[in-house]
């Protein structure tokens, strides 16, 4: 590739990775960024917690098969630590509200009662074009339990799913739910990783290795291109508006970014139409600083709930170094996201007290912090989700190059959507769509 110019919109993984793919291959990159820090909906926080102890408020997670982020994590040297070997437990209500724990069975009732869709998505060999599977698609997780008369335990199952998909099970397609099972199996036994020291340390060494810091707090407003430029518009931090030039571009922003910007000429129908109609799941993350181990002599560390109020809860510093203090992650998807900020909202001692059943008393919180990610304007949910209004044939349309622009993201994985692996692998195949031409 001789070098040419090129400009990259965002500064999380995806961008961070496709420009550096592209510096390598010798093109000059120019990052736009529009917060005020580089890592996108990665977002490792350390001030406020004591012992040098930290918590991820955004990604956190790397699974065993997340090659793309393995890979690039070798090349920089740094150290996974495998963590929650025991995986999540289910902690949901019977029907008499008396609560009840479960590493597998629910899971496996859910299986079951997807089986004839399992059997219909083999059939067109999971081909989102396919006439069978946009049926699939366009049933609700709820819609399709019902029909099957589902019991109370296996429905309590899909409402402790919103801390995977960020959905509620009425909002949620039954499509990427299949998808997980012939893919993987329950998401809560899958071999995870964190990286050690922090997820900010991989942005910290993308941003490193660019030859040109990226520009922050730089809003990327219009994109227009002709047959041989692009022009983007961007608002500076100041407030001013720029026009920055070059051959070509890669798009990192996530699609609820995204419709706002204004692209001329317009992108084709199709995939104007699978951009405006992704959707993002509410999440609100928080990051609690106890005294001592709330999981001390427990084998799980990590339970998935029904709970609207609490949602999912982790131990979220095994593998880091401390003293007595220990960290608590808690994640709210769906409808459980305003609920868990509720919940926030009325102190710490309140969070903490929906875990007496383990025994924490809420005095042994130290110290707190929240973030509740549709509330940020610059991606307005934790990460895409398909719901049962979404066409899955437009799906690769998310990630399809459109003349001078390509376009990565968690949201144009077709594997990895919601993970940063899905950030990372886009960002390398972005950039390379861009060298082979």
């Amino acid at each position: 590739m001789q070098a040419k110019r090129i400009i990259v919109a965002g500064a999380g993984l995806a961008g961070l990775t496709a420009a550096r793919e592209l510096e390598r291959a010798g093109a000059s990159v120019t990052v736009v960024e529009a917060r005020d820090r580089a890592g996108g909906r990665v977002w490792t926080i350390r001030d406020g917690f004591a012992d040098g102890q930290y918590g991820e408020l955004g990604g956190e997670f790397i699974d065993a098969d997340h090659e793309a982020v393995h890979q690039l994590c070798d090349e920089f040297g740094l150290r996974r630590v495998r963590v929650l070997r025991g995986g999540f437990t289910h902690r949901f209500r019977d029907r008499d509200g008396r609560p009840r724990v479960s590493r597998t069975r629910p899971w496996q009732e859910l299986e079951l009662s997807l089986a004839p869709l399992r059997r219909q998505w083999l059939a067109a060999r999971g081909d989102p074009s396919a006439e069978s599977v946009r049926e699939i698609a366009a049933i609700s997780l709820r819609e399709w339990l019902v029909r099957q008369h589902a019991d109370h335990e296996t429905h309590a199952m899909a409402d402790a799913l919103r801390g995977f998909f960020l959905a509620d099970p009425d909002d949620l397609s039954v499509l990427p739910v299949i998808e997980q099972v012939m893919s993987g199996g329950s998401p809560a036994q899958a071999e995870i990783f964190r990286l050690e020291g922090g997820n900010d340390r991989l942005v910290d060494a993308l941003v490193r290795s660019l030859d040109r810091t990226p520009r922050l707090c730089h809003r990327l407003i219009a994109i227009a291109q002709s047959t041989d430029r692009i022009v983007a518009t961007v608002i500076d931090r100041h407030g001013q508006q720029q026009q920055l030039e070059a051959d070509a571009m890669v798009v990192t922003l996530p699609a609820s970014a995204l419709r706002d910007v204004t692209i001329t000429p317009g992108l084709p129908d199709p995939q104007r139409r699978a951009i405006s109609g992704l959707r993002y799941g509410q999440a609100t993350k928080v990051l609690v600083q106890t005294t001592r181990d709330v999981f001390a002599r427990r084998r799980a560390r990590a339970f998935g709930t029904d709970d609207v109020y609490l949602g999912a809860f982790w131990d979220a510093s095994e593998g880091q170094r401390h003293g007595a203090s220990s960290m608590l992650a808690f994640l709210g998807g769906g409808s459980a996201s305003a609920g868990l900020r509720n919940r926030v909202a009325q102190g710490v001692d309140h969070l903490m007290s929906a875990l007496c059943w383990l025994g924490m008393a809420g005095a042994d919180a130290r110290a707190m912090r929240a973030a509740t990610w549709e509330d940020d304007p610059w991606a307005r949910g934790g990460y895409a989700y398909f719901d049962p209004g979404f066409d899955p044939a437009l799906r690769p349309y998310l990630a399809q190059p459109a003349g001078r622009l390509a376009f990565a993201g968690e949201h144009t994985s077709a594997r990895w959507q919601g993970y940063m692996n899905g950030a990372v692998e886009s960002g390398i195949r972005a950039a390379h769509e861009l060298i082979s031409t």
